[in-house]
């Protein structure tokens, strides 16, 4: 019996904010330096005999993120659907179920969750099919360790003669204090968001409880379309829909439902204190005499001396200083920000394009210094610039250059300059990494100053 993996990445991970941001959430950040992120473990647990190719559902600001861990993995994908904007897990599960067959065990992932060994998960993952291939709705609980106020529980009873699984008793969405440390006391399990079900059983509960929500999501999957890698679904109708979780629209409602415990170290990673208990300290960090405190730098040396009970993140255009504990007040953070207009909100110094990405390094008046990263095989669209100019410098591998009617290779330490109104275009051929420094000149910057006349992502 083949899996049907469903991997969700719509969220923004405001909480671990300047780590993760609105247009770069936490699933796609390498949170503790080690040459990977969440999303990327996702990939790479769903990569196994036990499932067919994964259904990966998202918003169109990340796609460019997930094609560039699609292709790090290697692993072949079924669909990556897109919505136009955020709507939470309800109608992200209603599209993927539009898009499996009725008998197929759809098996629904958040991106952005750590899970420490895949081998008792993917063995806990089979024994919740078994019971779901009996028209059984399975949801994963993760075991409780400490009275933590920022994941929701569940609640259970007893089934008898067995001691494998549970009846659901009850969902409770972040409790308080006090009511954190009774559900502890009871032995509940967190809700790790993992949810396990025949696509025949999602389909009548769906149609049985957000009737109005399936009838919307079933037009958007039928008007959608398919632009190179990924299905867009209509963003007219989909504008109509109202957000809602899965958990809210059919967890909580009355009929019986299964949580099997995943023995497992389990976390969404989804506040700083979480980061805390896996790792005190991420990237160059001298710590002299600090107490209990997480810190984190992406860009330069930080250092602390004589502190305690601080998070302190350094990023490249972005540093926060707060207590330990006062994850709430992150959101109030991010939330002032947006309504100042700050682009420190959405994006860090790094944006992910489908031909590799780009860094912004500096600008002052009438220039701006990048960094591109062109991927093996990729080029960036034929195009010119009506209000800068551009000098191109390579400094790791070969480039093939088309600038007017010429086109050319380009080696390290060689150069070209980009006149205003000249149509270019740079290509890596090669099977390595493309690196080259551009140095924009005009009185206009901005990255809407672009006219294509041809481009392999239909942009």
């Amino acid at each position: 019996m083949k899996i049907k993996p469903i991997i969700l990445s719509g969220g923004s991970g405001v909480r671990l904010w300047p780590l993760s941001r609105k247009n770069k959430p936490k699933q796609f950040v390498d949170l503790f330096q080690s040459n990977t992120n969440l999303f990327a473990q996702t990939l790479n647990r769903v990569n196994s005999l036990l499932f067919s190719q994964p259904i990966i559902v998202s918003n169109k600001d990340q796609r460019f993120d997930i094609l560039k861990n699609i292709r790090d993995t290697k692993l072949k994908v079924d669909k990556i659907i897109l919505e136009e904007s955020p709507k939470n897990t309800a109608p992200a599960c209603a599209a993927a179920s539009y898009f499996c067959s009725d008998n197929e065990i759809m098996c629904f992932f958040p991106s952005d969750h750590y899970i420490k060994n895949d081998s008792t998960f993917l063995k806990t993952i089979k024994q919740a099919c078994e019971i779901a291939d009996n028209n059984k709705l399975v949801v994963l609980g993760a075991i409780c360790k400490d009275p933590n106020q920022n994941y929701g529980y569940i609640s259970y009873k007893k089934v008898k003669n067995n001691q494998k699984y549970f009846f659901v008793k009850k969902f409770i969405e972040k409790p308080s204090r006090i009511k954190a440390q009774k559900l502890f006391q009871e032995k509940a399990f967190w809700n790790s968001g993992i949810v396990i079900v025949k696509n025949s059983v999602l389909k009548n509960l769906l149609n049985q409880y957000t009737k109005n929500l399936l009838m919307q999501v079933n037009k958007c999957c039928i008007n959608s379309y398919t632009e190179n890698e990924f299905t867009l679904l209509d963003k007219t109708i989909w504008k109509k829909i109202k957000p809602i979780s899965i958990d809210y629209a059919i967890l909580e409602k009355s009929f019986d439902k299964i949580v099997l415990p995943l023995k497992t170290q389990w976390s969404d990673l989804g506040t700083f204190e979480s980061l805390h208990n896996k790792s005190k300290s991420v990237g160059d960090v001298l710590n002299i005499e600090s107490k209990n405190c997480f810190t984190f730098s992406s860009d330069k040396l930080l250092v602390t001396s004589n502190v305690k009970d601080l998070i302190i993140v350094n990023t490249n255009n972005a540093t926060l200083v707060t207590k330990i504990g006062d994850a709430k007040t992150i959101r109030k953070i991010v939330k002032k920000l947006e309504n100042n207009g700050r682009e420190e909100t959405f994006n860090d110094n790094t944006t992910q394009r489908p031909w590799g990405s780009f860094t912004n390094l500096g600008n002052g008046d009438n220039y701006k210094v990048k960094k591109l990263l062109i991927l093996p095989g990729q080029k960036i669209s034929l195009q010119k610039h009506l209000k800068r100019s551009e000098h191109w410098v390579i400094v790791k591998g070969t480039a093939y250059i088309t600038k007017g009617k010429k086109s050319f290779f380009l080696k390290t330490n060689q150069s070209t300059f980009i006149k205003k109104n000249e149509i270019h275009r740079i290509e890596n051929k090669s099977k390595s990494d493309l690196i080259m420094i551009e140095v924009q000149t005009g009185k206009y910057l901005e990255e809407d100053d672009i006219q294509r006349f041809a481009d392999i992502y239909n942009r």
